[in-house]
């Protein structure tokens, strides 16, 4: 995705940095247990319209509360993208891989 910058220049944010918001955003959460490696368990397209979609790959903590659990994910990138990049998106799917028992 490419921006300009009041005709100083442009810049773009790649997929790859999408991710890593995306990725920080989970660190924080309780009860998630990505499927893969540092920022891989996240997905990330962008459109032509330059909006960003999400697919966040998990397992959960057996016991939790999905539908609560998700939404707080859902937002917590969505707070994190605006953040970091002035973007809002608007599409960001978790697909449910397993559970974990509890620990």
């Amino acid at each position: 995705m490419e921006f300009n910058n009041n005709g100083i220049g442009t810049y773009k944010i790649s997929e790859k940095a999408f991710k890593d918001i995306a990725a920080i955003a989970c660190e924080g959460i309780k009860n998630i247990y990505p499927t893969k490696k540092d920022s891989e368990f996240v997905d990330c397209k962008i459109n032509k319209n330059g909006e960003p979609s999400f697919k966040v790959s998990i397992r959960i903590k057996q016991g939790v509360d999905i539908v609560k659990l998700c939404n707080k994910i859902q937002d917590e990138i969505k707070e994190n993208v605006l953040l970091m990049t002035g973007i809002e998106c608007k599409k960001i799917n978790i697909d449910i891989q397993g559970f974990e028992a509890k620990k």
